[in-house]
């Protein structure tokens, strides 16, 4: 996932997620709902053809065969002509069991694909809704899963974070499903190693206003994990903004009720190396997203802001001035994040 589509930006991010999830997804489950209404359209032929079934009206054996000969070229028909069937019909019997399996199966495929154009159109409340009803039958459907968790980094990137504990809930469940081994259908990512990536960038960005520095072992976990995600711009300058929030301001403000305009001693000195050090790692972080984001015009405005904070903090570390920040930005990547 090399880009985040169109970030619903925060003041002090860029990008978002990859606008094709939705619909690469989409065409899956097509693909299966197609699969899937195979067996019940040759199970109730042979059925038709070979049991023994109690008399019924012509009215009924007209429905029944509106419903199977529509099962393949027509799918809307046969679950209306199926839903008829079953209100008329509904006793027990072959005839109403092949037709009730199938009917199921269809609203489940189907309740899917609403699913993921909800998730295309950003429809967040009906999204979440729907999302619900896919898991009360498939607790453990990842796609369904991982998509909700993106949803809720979606919606707070637009501002609404009303949706962020059950975001934050899917992406921990998802990685608990990935890392169980019991999942290996990794779509819309690559392999584990991509999904587990995204999961700790988006865990991570659900927890940093609340928990900056758990956000900080997250976006560094999703870094060593790798995948796609250890390439995108965003993360490193989620990175900087968790560091920030987390260490910097803390200790900028200690040291500034302790010891600003005092003479200098040991103690200041420590503090102040503390602060120097933090301030060091997000430099770095910062020039990451820099460094990264390039000429790509879709991090514009995004790399105007990050370029602006990196600069602040290149010159509190460089006697206020940027000599050999070019450089250093232009090499960055090739390090190891600092620890």
């Amino acid at each position: 996932m090399p880009y985040f589509g169109r970030r619903h930006e925060r003041p002090d991010t860029g990008g978002s997620l990859r606008p094709s999830i939705a619909g690469r997804a989409a065409r899956a489950v097509v693909l299966s709902l197609v699969a899937l209404c195979a067996p019940a359209a040759a199970a109730s032929r042979t059925a038709a053809a070979n049991s023994q079934p109690p008399r019924i009206t012509q009215a009924q054996a007209e429905l029944y065969e509106r419903w199977r000969s529509n099962i393949n070229r027509n799918q809307m028909l046969a679950h209306e002509a199926g839903r008829d069937y079953l209100g008329r019909y509904p006793e027990p019997g072959e005839y109403a069991a092949h037709v009730r399996r199938w009917v199921t199966a269809y609203e489940r495929e189907s309740r899917k694909l609403d699913f993921l154009r909800l998730f295309k159109g950003q429809q967040f409340p009906e999204l979440f809704r729907v999302g619900d009803q896919v898991l009360a039958e498939e607790p453990e459907h990842l796609k369904t899963i991982i998509h909700l968790a993106y949803a809720g980094y979606l919606a707070a990137g637009k501002g609404d974070d009303s949706f962020g504990d059950a975001a934050l809930a899917h992406a921990r469940r998802a990685v608990l499903l990935v890392d169980s081994g019991r999942a290996s259908d990794w779509q819309p990512f690559a392999d584990r190693e991509d999904a587990l990536g995204h999961l700790h960038f988006v865990i991570g960005e659900l927890t940093v206003k609340t928990d900056p520095e758990e956000a900080v072992r997250l976006f560094r976990r999703a870094v060593e994990i790798g995948g796609t995600v250890k390439g995108t711009p965003v993360l490193y300058s989620r990175l900087a903004a968790a560091y920030v929030a987390g260490r910097y301001d803390p200790l900028s403000k200690d040291f500034q009720s302790r010891y600003a305009g005092k003479e200098e001693s040991a103690e200041s000195r420590a503090a102040l190396g503390k602060v120097n050090g933090v301030v060091d790692l997000v430099i770095d972080a910062y020039a990451r997203a820099v460094s990264l984001a390039g000429d790509d015009a879709r991090y514009a405005d995004a790399r105007r802001r990050w370029s602006e904070e990196l600069t602040r903090f290149y010159k509190f570390r460089h006697n206020d001035t940027t000599d050999g920040l070019e450089a250093f930005v232009a090499g960055v990547v090739a390090k190891p994040l600092p620890q």
